[in-house]
């Protein structure tokens, strides 16, 4: 009865304490010991209690009585001596705990595991200009200074006109005349009077003076050097006084809201990537950019030097934090699986025989290391998946591994 009754207690204190799978080994063992106390505690209350019951009892004999007390001090003494003994197996316990080697695990549960396809590409604006003029001239005019931001046809450069002007106001003048000439022309032909001939060759000449007039107010627009698009002047490269030349830049213009991202892919991967697919893209150079955005192009041709093949993307960048020619991060994702067994890379070993993790198996109350052989498939950064060979609930070694072998007891912390 007295077992009983101190089992329900010691049982009542356990439930009433904080669950012990989480706490570390030290707590465990304070736990312990706090618990034996209590436990010796309670037995020699009980036997004092026994040893009143029955010095209050005057239906036993006072000799038997005698014999009571001396038994119940003997209890006493036995509660001390084991007290003692068990003491002394917990530093026994706790010292042979110390000495196996500590190794922590990773508990075997399905989980999520991605692979990605990790490629590098390079930022370049959708609407970039090097600007220079259809036409040779001396630089008369700079309007606009390095980094001011224009709208689409706004004047940017003119070069000096003076000769083309001069050409104009030549050609206005003899228009004039020819088609103040043409008209009496005309009105005498309508009349009957005059040749055919006349009529056709001062009609001829004022047509043609026209087509001249024409010819070098389009040759002076191309003096003028305006923005192909709404953009920034990023760059000026000659001063108001030089020669401009066709083919040679006068302007560096762009506009950051639209960028181009092209990456070079391995042909391996040609499969696995498709137009439309999203990719995840961050930059080195600005840690706090994660963008996801879709693959608009995928080259049809293999590079015979490198052996890839070339994928665009497009972003919006209306804020201007990502600038040309940065290096982006490519993350393409071509696989991924719901239920996946994944253990630390490292902790993969291999024999003769093939790869194999080590496990600790709870046998009574130590763990001891076991062997499991295991089939491989992807890895990504750190983590490999595991196809076979791994079961729910395998304590896999994931730290400590390289300090044990197969049969060797272990230590396990969290």
């Amino acid at each position: 009865m007295r077992k009983l009754i101190i089992f329900a207690v010691i049982a009542a204190l356990a439930a009433c304490s904080p669950q012990t799978e989480n706490k570390d080994l030290a707590k465990l063992h304070a736990k312990r010991d706090s618990l034996q106390k209590v436990q010796l505690d309670i037995e020699k209350q009980l036997n004092h209690i026994e040893a009143e019951i029955v010095e209050a009892d005057t239906s036993v004999n006072p000799n038997d009585l005698k014999l009571i007390k001396q038994i119940a001090a003997q209890k006493n003494r036995i509660v001390g001596i084991e007290s003692a003994i068990k003491k002394l197996e917990n530093q026994m316990t706790a010292r042979e705990e110390k000495n196996l080697i500590p190794v922590a695990v990773k508990e075997m549960q399905p989980e999520v595991f991605d692979h990605f396809i990790i490629t590098y590409g390079e930022v370049e604006a959708k609407n970039y200009a090097n600007i220079s003029p259809e036409m040779n001239g001396r630089i008369d005019k700079i309007y606009v200074t390095e980094g001011q931001r224009v709208n689409e046809g706004q004047l940017l450069v003119s070069l000096n006109t003076d000769a083309i002007d001069k050409q104009i106001k030549g050609t206005k003048s003899s228009l004039e005349l020819a088609t103040t000439t043409f008209e009496k022309q005309n009105n005498l032909w309508e009349q009957g009077i005059g040749s055919e001939i006349e009529y056709l060759t001062s009609k001829n000449t004022k047509e043609g003076l026209e087509a001249q007039l024409e010819a070098l107010e389009a040759q002076k627009k191309m003096s003028q050097i305006r923005a192909p698009f709404t953009g920034i002047v990023d760059k000026i490269f000659p001063k108001e006084g030089e020669i401009a030349s066709p083919g040679f830049p006068v302007i560096e213009f762009v506009n950051l809201s639209k960028l181009t991202i092209t990456a070079d892919v391995s042909e391996a991967f040609i499969g696995k990537i498709k137009k439309g697919q999203v990719v995840e893209m961050s930059f080195s150079s600005l840690p706090d950019v994660n963008i996801k955005t879709p693959i608009v192009r995928v080259s049809k041709v293999i590079t015979s030097v490198s052996r890839t093949f070339e994928i665009e993307m497009e972003i919006d960048n209306k804020s201007e934090t990502i600038k040309p020619n940065m290096v982006s991060t490519i993350k393409i994702k071509d696989f991924t699986s719901d239920d996946a067994f994944v253990v630390p890379s490292l902790a993969i070993r291999k024999d003769i025989t093939g790869d194999y993790v080590y496990t600790a198996v709870k046998k009574d109350r130590e763990y001891i290391v076991g062997k499991k052989y295991v089939t491989t498939e992807l890895s990504y950064e750190e983590n490999t998946m595991i196809a076979n060979g791994l079961v729910n609930g395998d304590q896999v070694i994931v730290k400590g591994f390289h300090l044990v072998s197969a049969g060797v007891p272990v230590n396990v912390v969290k």
